[in-house]
């Protein structure tokens, strides 16, 4: 039985342009100084952003990009430096390794993989700062876990909508536009 009734489109090659757009907004999501409440929910959005451009494209963005990404993050936020690089490193690497499966899936059964990688990424985030000797930074912290996950569909239908392409039949096409 087919995973998915509904027909596949056909999707135009991404532009390089578009990705560093897209990761451009997710550093600008990451860095705006939102309230005390807000932080709590809010996911985090380049992790977000590899995980869905390691899945749908991993041969332009991997493990490196993870890394550098991962960098820049840690001096953004100066707590323990390596957490994000170490967290988003671990996380490509599963991303690029389940792409496969996680492709033949619904956006809402993606949503269940998304929710568990987005939870691991903080789990290995949150290990790194007690090993540096930070106190526990609380439960409420893996929200942004849940979040993530319930975004992802619509980033998912937002970063694909530059790549649709409408199927043309052989009818359509011979009687005009």
């Amino acid at each position: 039985m087919p995973v998915s009734m509904t027909p596949r489109q056909i999707l135009r090659p991404v532009s390089n342009g578009w990705i560093l757009l897209s990761f451009l907004i997710g550093f600008t999501l990451n860095f705006i100084p939102w309230g005390s409440h807000a932080i709590t929910v809010q996911p985090d959005f380049v992790l977000l952003l590899l995980l869905f451009w390691c899945t749908h494209q991993p041969r332009k963005i991997g493990m490196s990009f993870a890394f550098f990404f991962g960098l820049v993050m840690d001096i953004a936020d100066a707590n323990v430096f390596g957490q994000h690089a170490l967290s988003y490193l671990l996380i490509s690497y599963l991303a690029v390794f389940i792409s496969r499966r996680l492709l033949m899936q619904t956006l809402w059964q993606q949503s269940v993989h998304i929710f568990g990688l987005l939870l691991l990424g903080q789990f290995i985030m949150v290990f790194a700062r007690l090993l540096g000797g930070a106190n526990f930074i609380g439960l409420g912290y893996f929200v942004a876990s849940l979040t993530g996950a319930l975004l992802w569909p619509l980033l998912s239908e937002l970063l694909q909508a530059p790549q649709r392409q409408a199927i043309k039949t052989r009818y359509e096409s011979s009687n005009g536009p």
